[in-house]
């Protein structure tokens, strides 16, 4: 297990690692680009900078020293608040590609420190390496969405922007979140207040939870799970087709009891 202790802690060889994966699945290209600016100014828009600078007047009437001291207060609040944005969206740029690979299934080779046994879960994992499933879960379900809007010119997707977007992926398909984002850009704005009011607007809203990240099932295992519909007449066609490549069996039984009771024959299809 690598700690933010042990992390710049040099260490003699010990011989190659087992290598449980092809060699290919470590061949995971670096984030390209800064995730940060050389400085803090570059964040922030000018009338914040002049605020954030401006002399603070000692003696003057209490209505200007008081509108000052309120001038000063929001632009330092806008400060605080675009350097955490920005810090969680370096956090995101960095860790993003580390969870999606560890997603994979490499994380059941490590021992969760809190039993001494192999990580039973997804979600043991990430309690191990401090990272929550909130943000996991995101940076998981990331890379479907940049699939999904392939072409369009997003840039990178924020936090509250994959929240609005990754449950009408998983419930409605590519083409309405295609269709949301499109119509949003229509507006000239897709940010997430924006992309939530047209979801409502074009009937796409979900129950919360179908983002998936109160449900363990795929923390327990990589293998993907059949959810045929997430709202009535309608379903994910490629979630429908991962699972039949993944399970093959199963999904022929599925599709022959569905026939079976639509009164076809199976042996027929």
């Amino acid at each position: 297990m690598v700690t933010r202790e042990t992390l710049g802690q040099s260490s003699q060889p010990v011989g190659p690692e087992p290598q449980p994966f092809p060699a290919q699945a470590t061949k995971t290209a670096s984030p390209p680009g800064p995730a940060i600016p050389t400085t803090v100014h570059e964040i922030l828009p000018d009338e914040i900078r002049r605020a954030l600078v401006e002399e603070l007047p000692q003696e003057s009437t209490p209505n200007e020293v008081i509108t000052a001291c309120e001038k000063r207060l929001h632009a330092a609040q806008y400060l605080r608040e675009a350097m955490e944005q920005r810090a969680l969206g370096a956090y995101f740029h960095y860790a993003g590609p580390a969870v999606r690979l560890a997603h994979k299934g490499s994380w059941r080779h490590i021992t969760d420190p809190s039993t001494g046994k192999p990580c039973r879960s997804w979600s043991a994992w990430l309690r191990a390496v401090k990272v929550s499933r909130q943000h996991a879960f995101r940076m998981v379900k990331v890379e479907p969405l940049m699939e999904a809007l392939a072409g369009l010119d997003t840039g990178p997707l924020g936090v509250r922007q994959i929240d609005v977007l990754s449950p009408v992926l998983i419930n409605h398909g590519k083409d309405k979140v295609r269709l949301l984002w499109d119509t949003a850009a229509e507006k000239n704005d897709t940010s997430a207040v924006s992309l939530e009011r047209v979801r409502d607007q074009l009937g796409l809203a979900v129950d919360a939870k179908a983002g998936g990240d109160d449900d363990d099932d795929e923390s327990r295992s990589v293998t993907p799970v059949l959810r045929f519909q997430g709202s009535p007449g309608t379903f994910d066609e490629g979630r429908v087709r991962e699972v039949a490549r993944a399970q093959p069996e199963v999904s022929l039984l599925v599709a022959r009891t569905i026939l079976s009771e639509l009164g076809e024959d199976p042996a027929t299809q």
